[in-house]
């Protein structure tokens, strides 16, 4: 039998095999720092500043749960928490806007364009519950879908991007 001279030593290898516990961990770490400025609000469910989705919850002032219907936003009922969000945290682009998304079971989803004002920096959650109310009467009407707008409640806005909110709704 030849020997090819590649293996010419004849000594069996075994493989090196460490239980799991004898392998060193690998370390990470992991840092939790908060944001200057943003304190941690019960209506603000979000990931930090700059971080997506957030709740804009709207609440009537002395309610248990939050929720109102388009005629009391139009109506412009007095909201809890009211002074609590900037524009920064709506994400308000140059022009003053923001973008709400509207979706009903069955039918197509619309964007509709609402002017966000305040002043010091500050929303006005009344006059915005008002102009989101207003955009979803005008999706109710022009989708005709057939229930009346005192039967529809506004939840909470969601946010999807800088900007961009996702309107839940729900009829009683």
């Amino acid at each position: 039998m030849a020997i090819d001279p590649y293996y010419t030593d004849r000594r069996a290898y075994t493989p090196l095999v460490q239980p799991m516990s004898i392998r060193p961990r690998r370390s990470s770490s992991v840092s939790y720092a908060s944001s200057a400025g943003y304190a941690v609000d019960p209506l603000r469910h979000g990931h930090g500043r700059g971080g997506f989705g957030r709740v804009l919850k709207f609440k009537r002032k002395g309610a248990f749960r939050a929720g109102i219907t388009l005629g009391e936003a139009q109506a412009s009922v007095r909201l809890s928490d009211a002074e609590s969000f900037t524009l920064q945290d709506l994400g308000v682009d140059h022009r003053g806007k923001i973008y709400v998304n509207l979706r009903w079971p069955g039918y197509s989803p619309l964007n509709y364009e609402i002017p966000v004002d305040g002043f010091g920096g500050y929303v006005d959650l009344q006059s915005l519950a008002r102009r989101v109310g207003r955009a979803v009467s005008h999706y109710v009407q022009a989708n005709v879908i057939p229930i009346h707008w005192e039967r529809i409640e506004m939840q909470h806005l969601e946010e999807l991007s800088i900007g961009m909110w996702h309107l839940k709704l729900s009829s009683q």
